[in-house]
């Protein structure tokens, strides 16, 4: 019987960023560590996703410890902490890249082999952005990463007239910030808290750009909901005051002029995916001069027609549904689409840990089928949340109990 690949989905490896909505993303990078010294010892092979696909295609054989390693958005600590990490271990990974948010500088900034070396010290590296064209070249050159499509915008776009909130200090709606000033995307980390967005701007239903039609509304009505809100509130405004202000602002404007805006018609759309499709593509390949053949969807958001014409443009696609959980990656199945399994975390006492090596390998046993792994992972998953809710784990470096949260809140909310 041929045997599954585990796809492992991993975004942020390094510190974490108390400061960002989105820390839950983060694997600090000793857990990482722990993950591929737990393949190393398991006797895994690394592979991208072109070996996955031939493999898929009944191409080429593979072992049956095969593990392909993905990376979403192309963070800077993929280059800072989690690339040195992988070549100590002599593995691999993929790394899915929005040229929208590659660093346009010509920079290679200092990593971990740089501390390894007494260079500097691990909280002097840079974490906040996103990877630069020469460090993705840097890292692809030995085949560390192999660098994929992830669209060209990753960002969220309103669907409707429908207002759902208000923008706050403090809120998860980066990609308005995003949307306004795509030049700036690369280092809006190093802005949390700061937005060129006014506060009050309502923040409509929204969706991930390759999923809806665009629904683009007045822009009068942004402005007149802001700036009654800006009469009010100054500074870092209070939430209350700035949501209550913004609601009876809303409601003046649409009394007065009704709901406004307009979708975008069936042709613009189409155009527009092909532009986030096709554009990742060629600008990745211009800049790297590799293939780019496979994607991976931002947010895991896709529709029928996104789906098509990536599956035109791409050898392969990540898949979604809720039948996916009973594919493998193996011959027989679809190669054009592939399945990616989370890094498992518990929870207890609002935080979110990740689990670390000795837990992943029996997750592996088990996603192979063999006898018994996935009842001492589940018991493993119990006495973890038990440990974390009892507070005698994680410990630091120190060997002491962390005072504050070690991944993040768990109401982080992020859809990827």
């Amino acid at each position: 019987m041929t045997h599954g690949i585990p796809v492992l989905m991993y975004h942020s490896i390094g510190r974490v960023l108390p400061d960002w909505h989105w820390a839950m993303l983060t694997l600090v990078a000793s857990t990482f560590e722990s993950h591929l010294i737990a393949l190393a010892r398991g006797g895994y092979t690394t592979i991208g996703l072109p070996e996955l696909f031939d493999y898929m295609s009944q191409r080429r054989t593979l072992p049956k410890r095969t593990v392909a390693l993905t990376f979403d958005d192309g963070y800077l600590d993929n280059w800072t902490h989690a690339v040195p990490l992988l070549r100590k271990y002599g593995m691999s990974a993929t790394v899915l890249v929005t040229p929208e948010f590659v660093d346009p500088r010509d920079i290679e900034r200092p990593t971990l082999q740089d501390v390894w070396a007494g260079g500097t010290r691990e909280a002097e590296l840079d974490v906040r952005g996103f990877m630069s064209w020469r460090e993705l070249a840097a890292a692809s050159a030995d085949g560390t990463l192999d660098v994929q499509a992830h669209a060209l915008t990753h960002t969220w776009y309103p669907v409707s007239a429908d207002v759902v909130d208000f923008h706050n200090p403090g809120d998860p709606y980066y990609w308005l910030d995003w949307n306004a000033d795509p030049a700036g995307k690369p280092f809006y980390l190093q802005s949390l808290g700061k937005s060129r967005v006014a506060w009050g701007t309502p923040v409509y239903r929204h969706a991930k750009s390759l999923e809806a039609t665009r629904f683009r509304p007045d822009p009068a009505e942004a402005a007149f909901v802001a700036g009654r809100v800006a009469d009010v509130a100054t500074g870092n405004p209070n939430v209350a005051v700035v949501n209550d202000t913004a609601e009876r602002a809303l409601g003046d404007f649409r009394a007065r002029h009704g709901v406004c805006g307009e979708f975008e018609t069936d042709v613009q759309r189409r155009t527009r995916f092909e532009s986030e499709l096709g554009e990742s593509k060629r600008v990745i390949e211009a800049r790297l001069g590799r293939p780019v053949r496979h994607f991976v969807w931002p947010g895991g958001g896709y529709c029928d027609e996104s789906l098509k014409m990536a599956l035109s443009m791409f050898d392969s696609v990540t898949w979604s549904g809720s039948d996916r959980w009973k594919l493998r990656n193996r011959p027989g199945e679809d190669p054009r689409l592939v399945t990616r399994r989370g890094i498992h975390y518990v929870e207890a006492r609002h935080q979110r840990v990740f689990t670390g090596g000795n837990y992943l390998s029996w997750y592996l046993d088990e996603y192979a089928g063999r006898p018994a792994a996935r009842l001492v992972r589940q018991s493993m998953k119990i006495a973890a949340m038990a440990a974390l809710f009892a507070r005698v784990w994680p410990r630091n470096g120190n060997g002491r109990i962390p005072a504050a949260p070690v991944q993040a809140p768990m109401d982080a909310g992020y859809d990827e």
